[in-house]
């Protein structure tokens, strides 16, 4: 095991949905924390202390990126990268695990470690701290830095740098086709007369559950709220990043360019912004 850390000082940048609760679980752990959003606010009573200039974010141990996708990730590192800085870099974001590895590349050249720890769980799991951490990168880097993020949830290293943005993309489309799955079944079953209580009863006793049987379904879908503040477009990212490494890397015909299909056509026709679970709507229809 690799000796730990003395983590005291950490910036983490992206104060959204899932940023604004994970970084108070930080302060709460005995951490200085320092939080930078180019929009979002995120409330004084969090303990976070956010400021206006990415520039103060000098001499702190760690920087955690949580960000909407890969792109961003890497502009907000080479901005970092003219501070001259020491600390460890976490994208903890849900980004394409080929530009992480082309970012770690560029990092390393200036004696950066990062690491990429994307998790899963969604804000009611963030709020707890019980989210799965799903780690690529030097192992014995992540073993020093395994107390700051076992805070909010399970660490599981995946691989080489890049690997938990990998698995991250892949379980998401492992889900959506669940989710998929699920939504057609249920409308189906309502339209043979079946009450959806039943329907769930049945399938979650049975071999067909799924986390979307399982968690979704009566929570957001039944009962129409759809606010389960996963937004599609993000599933959406996800699913295109799998579906490329699928096509690149495992099968020419993936089942994922079905699923990415069905989910860009909702999204298309959706209005607004639309939760993940609104794809039901769309299936109903």
């Amino acid at each position: 095991m690799g000796e730990l850390m003395t983590i005291k000082n950490i910036g983490f940048i992206g104060l959204g949905a899932m940023g604004s609760v994970m970084a108070p679980l930080i302060v709460k752990s005995g951490c200085n924390v320092l939080g930078y959003d180019i929009k979002a606010k995120i409330d004084k009573s969090s303990g976070v202390k956010q400021v206006e200039d990415i520039n103060e974010f000098s001499g702190l141990d760690v920087i955690i990126f949580m960000l909407p996708n890969g792109r961003i990730v890497s502009e907000m590192a080479i901005k970092l990268l003219e501070m001259n800085l020491k600390s460890v870099f976490i994208d903890m974001s849900s980004s394409d695990p080929r530009e992480t590895q082309e970012l770690g590349k560029k990092l390393k050249n200036k004696g950066i470690t990062f690491l990429d720890a994307p998790v899963s769980g969604g804000v009611a799991r963030a709020i707890t701290g019980d989210l799965m951490i799903m780690a690529g990168g030097d192992e014995k880097i992540l073993e020093q830095v395994s107390n700051l993020l076992s805070v909010m949830g399970k660490v599981q290293f995946a691989g080489p740098l890049g690997s938990g943005h990998a698995i991250k993309a892949l379980n998401n489309y492992v889900s959506a086709a669940g989710l998929i799955s699920s939504f057609e079944a249920l409308a189906t079953a309502r339209s043979f007369g079946i009450k959806p209580e039943n329907f769930l009863k049945i399938i979650n006793g049975a071999t067909g559950k799924n986390n979307t049987t399982e968690v979704k379904l009566d929570k957001f879908v039944i009962s129409e709220k759809f606010n389960s503040g996963f937004a599609l477009d993000l599933m959406v990212k996800d699913v295109s990043i799998a579906n490329s490494l699928i096509t690149d890397l495992s099968s020419e015909k993936p089942l994922s360019s079905d699923v990415l299909s069905h989910l860009s056509e909702a999204l298309r026709t959706l209005e607004g912004n639309p939760d993940h679970t609104e794809v039901y709507k769309a299936i109903k229809k």
